[in-house]
């Protein structure tokens, strides 16, 4: 039986993760460890893969792309005990490799492999009114922020030039201000409720998205819990100097933003709206997000 499988976004990091996947291959390899690689071709080919592999027995799954990708490999291992993941980081945002120390220097990450540690972290899961189900490994949203991640996803274009990275997430935030709606929502938590208007609604595993924004600066990623982030609606030029601080985090003091805990969160919303997590698009209103605590076993510097 193969020891891991090694599942890849050829385009991911403008074509570097081909190179570093078939690198890391002759490498497991060399080591004496058996395995295949895999090479991505479309949307839902990561979660299949992963899916098939483990249930095949194999209980090593090495990721070497973006957040994307990775959401696909978690959706298709979440179900499976004792799957080990490993991450690669190679895309645009690879919060989730930050979150749990993994560098973002190709050749010490790929270190880990050899002589990472395993740990446990918490899983988002995610069910729609509708019967939907899903896992995340950072952040769920809803608002404004879900908007920018879908405009961010299409890879946007200024003066003909292709934006990517962090800069294809602040161009989305941008363009989106001058046509984005604030929605009406409900949510409840263990911190109680929230009815209104909203600019965005954050529930995070991790305390960063977008490649760095940090939206909620102190969530830990193994503690059971989510951090909440809900801020209200502000004028566009003020959210334009807020989203400077995301950097930091500087933006949980002012008095629009709201910081909360909980273990679940339930949100329902009229009309209903999109639920994106790991900037990918999840499902509609009303849904609930709960926190599966240590449900994802992850390969980390020792």
């Amino acid at each position: 039986m193969d020891d891991y499988i090694l599942i890849a976004n050829p385009i991911s990091g403008k074509g570097k993760a081909e190179i570093v996947a078939e690198r890391t291959q002759n490498l497991l390899m060399d080591s004496g460890r058996k395995g295949q690689i895999k090479f991505t071709t479309g949307s839902g080919d990561a979660k299949d893969f992963a899916e098939v592999a483990a249930s095949d027995g194999i209980k090593w799954v090495i990721v070497c792309g973006g957040d994307g990708t990775l959401h696909e490999v978690v959706n298709g291992i979440a179900t499976v005990p004792d799957v080990t993941l490993s991450i690669i980081p190679c895309g645009r945002g690879n919060d989730l490799a930050s979150a749990i120390g993994v560098p973002r220097k190709i050749e010490k990450a790929v270190d880990t492999l050899f002589d990472g540690t395993e740990k446990c972290i918490d899983l988002g899961y995610v069910r729609s009114d509708k019967g939907s189900e899903h896992y995340f490994t950072t952040i769920a949203t809803c608002g404004y922020d879900t908007e920018v991640s879908r405009r961010g996803a299409e890879r946007e274009t200024f003066l003909g030039i292709k934006i990517s990275g962090t800069a294809s997430y602040l161009y989305a935030a941008v363009v989106t201000l001058f046509h984005y709606k604030s929605p009406s929502v409900q949510i409840e938590g263990d911190f109680g409720s929230y009815q209104g208007e909203i600019l965005l609604a954050a529930t995070g595993n991790t305390n960063s998205y977008g490649g760095g924004f940090k939206i909620v600066p102190d969530a830990v990623h193994d503690d059971g819990l989510f951090d909440v982030c809900v801020i209200r609606p502000l004028p566009s030029f003020t959210i334009l100097r807020l989203m400077v601080t995301l950097f930091w985090g500087g933006h949980v003091n002012h008095p629009a933003v709201e910081i909360s805990q909980t273990r679940s969160l339930k949100i329902t919303s009229d009309p209903p709206v999109m639920l994106f997590a790991d900037g990918e698009p999840m499902c509609e209103t009303p849904a609930t997000i709960e926190i599966i605590k240590h449900g994802l076993k992850v390969l980390v510097p020792s």
